[in-house]
């Protein structure tokens, strides 16, 4: 299999999974932006979980070698064979160069047969689902999420947290749906769950909190199809 070395800024990263090659280890997959400005969907990366051990997050920099998996046809999947984090992760403002040269719409990765795209969305509305209100760990957590993905709808996340939202500047886009997924939120999420025990006060804790996210920062979203 050809061999290819990259250098790619880390933009999302998925839920650590116990890793099949080592059982005390983890691995993770990432969405990254390589130099070339292209979205690369890479898998598996090696992982130390627990407190004050990540090392791998957003914006970092990581050399990898990659070749094309063996049962994925999306081009922009990439298996990853070795990883190095060149521990000088990238700024809001080059990451931000990278990306908004990218944003589309879901029309669009449609017609072009993409799986990855950057969307800048228009928010029309939050709806947010309590499922269960037991507080779980942070790993714990994040296997729920990792188990709703798998399972659908036999398996259920403490909290589901849907956006409708159109893609803005797309005017055949008449509106999709989806589930929230980020890391970063869904631990917010979590600790309000700590601090919340009634559903109507979990929902209004989220929705202050997204509001201002919106009002705070430039909104994207990575969309996988």
């Amino acid at each position: 299999m050809r061999r290819k070395k990259e250098e790619i800024a880390v933009l999302v990263r998925a839920t650590p999974e116990k890793s099949k090659k080592n059982g005390n280890g983890y691995a993770v997959g990432v969405i990254g932006i390589n130099r070339n400005g292209e979205l690369l969907r890479l898998y598996p990366l090696g992982f130390r979980y627990g407190e004050g051990l990540i090392d791998i997050r957003k914006n970092d920099l990581l050399e990898v070698t990659v070749t094309k998996p063996e049962n994925d046809v999306r081009w922009e999947s990439k298996k990853v064979l070795s990883q190095v984090n060149l521990e000088n992760p990238l700024k809001e403002r080059e990451i931000k160069e990278l990306v908004l040269p990218l944003v589309t719409s879901i029309e669009r990765l449609n017609l072009e047969g993409a799986s990855l795209g950057v969307i800048k969305p228009e928010i029309l509305n939050l709806e947010i689902k309590v499922n269960i209100t037991e507080v779980y760990g942070r790993q714990q957590y994040f296997n729920l999420m990792g188990d709703f993905l798998e399972k659908g709808k036999k398996a259920r996340m403490p909290v589901e947290v849907r956006c409708f939202f159109r893609c803005e500047g797309e005017e055949a886009c008449r509106g999709h749906k989806l589930i929230l997924l980020d890391r970063e939120f869904n631990e917010t999420v979590r600790n309000i769950i700590r601090d919340e025990q009634e559903p109507a006060s979990i929902e209004r804790k989220i929705k202050e909190h997204f509001s201002g996210l919106i009002k705070e920062r430039e909104l994207y979203f990575i969309t996988l199809i």
